[in-house]
């Protein structure tokens, strides 16, 4: 079959394209025929060898998270799925041997989800990490109708499902994003935007019920002054030492600091579907690739600061 893998941790130019052998099937799981894979930080953090440690160097590696494609074999005993069915869902990297980013996938029968027939594979293949990212972060910070709302890094892949599943529920969004980006934003619900740096920054004194900082990158010292007594900030990108901080911004200023890391049960799905189907969350996707140039994908998801999210087809 054909795959884009590692063949080395690094740059852009370790991921390689070329023909390996097909994975065989093993107990519990699904062999997935792949239409889509969505690229995401962490895909690319494990091409950098950030998580060397916990994936080891043996190459070569698929990689490759988000995917939606065709059932091609099931294990026997799996009665939720055949052959033929359509599904999504995502791989996690610690716990498959192989990735996405292949003609056919090794797939764990809890990791996939039957796919809604109004889904087109490269819109399935572009929820699983960044929408259910974006709405359990809206979840852990208790944004309801009402809640005003700061999403910073907007038109993102985790921002541009964030702003549109919280206008859904009814708060009032406001929205940090380049200044070339900002009609997506309003496009997409947001009541305000402002940029990141010059004049068209958030006004001093403006405070926020929330904020989903789905850029990760806001100074921790602004944080308290942007949230109201009480309020919440989650980020996807909040790691181990900042709980820490965590707790500092708790017991100083009242406020909560938390994780919007993905939550993938099936009423988060179930919710997700919904929002789409309501037609309150669509995907935006403006730049897909072969998988012969995953490598090109990877760069522009990287470095290339794309509206929405990058798509690889298969």
């Amino acid at each position: 079959m054909k795959a884009a893998f590692l063949t080395s941790y690094g740059k852009p130019g370790s991921l390689q394209y070329g023909a390996l052998p097909e994975p065989d099937l093993r107990k519990d799981h699904l062999l997935v025929r792949v239409k889509a894979v969505s690229v995401n930080p962490v895909d690319w953090k494990i091409r950098q060898g950030v998580l060397r440690l916990l994936l080891g160097s043996r190459f070569p590696m698929i990689i490759g998270s988000d995917f939606a494609g065709v059932v091609k074999e099931v294990a026997p005993g799996i009665h939720e799925f055949k052959p033929g069915d359509k599904v999504y869902g995502v791989i996690p990297a610690f716990s498959n041997k192989s990735g996405a980013l292949a003609e056919i996938a090794h797939v764990r029968q809890k990791d996939a989800r039957a796919m809604p027939e109004w889904l087109s594979f490269e819109e399935a293949a572009s929820l699983p990490i960044a929408a259910l990212t974006a709405t359990n972060g809206l979840r852990r910070c208790g944004v309801k109708t009402g809640s005003k709302l700061l999403v910073n890094g907007a038109t993102g892949g985790v921002g541009h499902f964030a702003v549109q599943a919280a206008k859904a529920k009814g708060a009032h969004v406001t929205a940090t994003c380049s200044a070339g980006n900002a009609e997506l934003a309003r496009e997409l619900g947001a009541d305000e935007v402002y940029g990141y740096s010059g004049e068209n920054t958030i006004p001093a004194g403006t405070q926020f019920d929330a904020i989903l900082d789905a850029w990760g990158m806001m100074e921790r010292k602004k944080i308290p002054q942007l949230l109201v007594p009480g309020g919440s900030y989650a980020s996807p990108l909040l790691i181990p030492w900042t709980k820490i901080q965590a707790l500092i911004a708790r017991i100083r200023y009242g406020r909560k600091f938390t994780s919007s890391n993905m939550r993938k049960r099936p009423e988060d799905y179930d919710e997700l579907e919904a929002l789409i189907r309501q037609k309150n969350l669509k995907p935006v996707i403006e730049h897909t690739f072969p998988l012969e140039k995953a490598a090109e994908a990877f760069d522009k998801a990287e470095f290339g600061k794309p509206r929405g999210k990058v798509i690889i087809l298969v």
